[in-house]
């Protein structure tokens, strides 16, 4: 029995930790930068597009198609940045019997 509930407050504790992770987690901005810093993208911790910042120097520098690619690129690197985290969060939050101490 005492195993049992040592057990169950392993198990309370480690949904805690969880919880306490995963709203930390879900808080959290990822950026992306191109152009030299010109350009930053901003995502929340699902990948979404928050924030969108292009210096004057960026757009007096770039051309169409060049500030286009470069947009890209900050947004495809916050996003990237996103998902890193969401893959190393849900690394950490899976349980296994060795981890629930």
């Amino acid at each position: 029995m005492e195993d049992a509930q040592a057990r169950l407050e392993a198990l309370i504790a480690a949904a805690e930790r969880a919880e306490a992770r995963a709203e930390e987690w879900s808080a959290a901005e990822f950026s992306g930068r191109a152009d030299q810093g010109g350009i930053v993208a901003v995502t929340d911790a699902l990948g979404t597009l928050k924030r969108l910042e292009i210096s004057p120097r960026s757009r007096r520098r770039l051309d169409a198609t060049n500030l286009a690619a470069a947009i890209l690129a900050a947004i495809t690197t916050a996003e990237e940045a996103a998902a890193t985290s969401r893959t190393a969060l849900l690394a950490d939050l899976h349980l296994t019997p060795g981890r629930l101490a």
